[in-house]
């Protein structure tokens, strides 16, 4: 694994980035398209936005705290595992965990490895190559825990839609060293699972008015959560549809990141 520092991109108009980014795999070669999301994508905050695609070799972009409180969280953008929505569902989100001394990772994980008709379309490849990299994720920080004061009792992931898929293979096929100990699914579409006997507590977000996978996936983790008898909480929104990450859209699912917040001081993951 090797540390590399975060590359500024001229005239991207990104907000300031992480101190420094790892490379997962450097056995992987490198490679990744930045690119800008279509004027009309309802998600970008603003026209310089950039988002990422063809990622090859996953990376993590490292968001420390001065005064960390020794909980880590890794975020998986969501995009179909053809595309990372990096900013609203990646960037966004790591700075405010870092405003609540939670050091904060963002996993550009492998997307869009398949290429061709009809291959464009199955997403297997990607889908597996994510829930590896999560895995990896999970193992480097705990592995690293002593370098950014975390404490690795308290390493926790979460995704959104296809970052989903990723939070919940790594919940449910870890080993010892690449499990985390709680998960947050928000949106999310899930691989096929069986839930281990340790499996970690989950927080479960959606909105009813999203596309049935997301709803369905949501409501079938927390019955087979409660069916394990392990920790879970499922918020359901009236609306909100899908992606809204942390852009505020003036609809119910904009009270996600308070409740989320709460779960997280009830579970000693962030003072109140």
């Amino acid at each position: 694994m090797r540390l590399i520092p975060l590359l500024a991109m001229a005239g991207s108009g990104l907000h300031a980035g992480p101190g420094n980014e790892i490379r997962l795999r450097p056995d992987l070669p490198p490679g990744e398209e930045w690119y800008k999301p279509e004027a009309s994508n309802v998600h970008a905050k603003h026209p310089d936005e950039q988002w990422v695609r063809k990622v090859r070799s996953p990376v993590l972009e490292v968001y420390p705290v001065k005064n960390p409180n020794g909980t880590a969280v890794i975020i998986a953008p969501g995009g179909g595992f053809s595309i990372l929505a990096i900013e609203h569902e990646g960037r966004d989100v790591a700075r405010w965990m870092n405003q609540r001394g939670v050091t904060a990772f963002v996993l550009r994980y492998r997307c869009g490895l398949e290429s061709g008709t009809p291959a464009a379309m199955d997403r297997t490849a990607s889908q597996k190559a994510g829930v590896e990299d999560g895995l990896l994720a999970v193992k480097t920080v705990r592995e690293r825990a002593a370098e950014w004061k975390v404490d690795p009792k308290r390493i926790g992931i979460m995704g959104f839609s296809a970052g989903g898929y990723v939070t919940i293979g790594a919940a449910t096929r870890y080993d010892a060293a690449s499990r985390p100990d709680f998960a947050m699914p928000v949106y999310a579409v899930a691989p096929e699972y069986q839930v281990p006997s340790y499996a970690p507590p989950l927080f479960v977000a959606v909105a009813i008015d999203d596309h049935e996978r997301m709803t369905s996936t949501a409501t079938a983790l927390a019955d087979n959560w409660k069916k394990a008898k392990l920790p879970v909480e499922l918020h359901v929104f009236a609306d909100g549809g899908h992606g809204f990450g942390m852009n505020r859209k003036g609809k119910s699912c904009d009270a996600w990141t308070g409740l989320m917040e709460e779960w997280m001081i009830r579970r000693g993951l962030i003072p109140r």
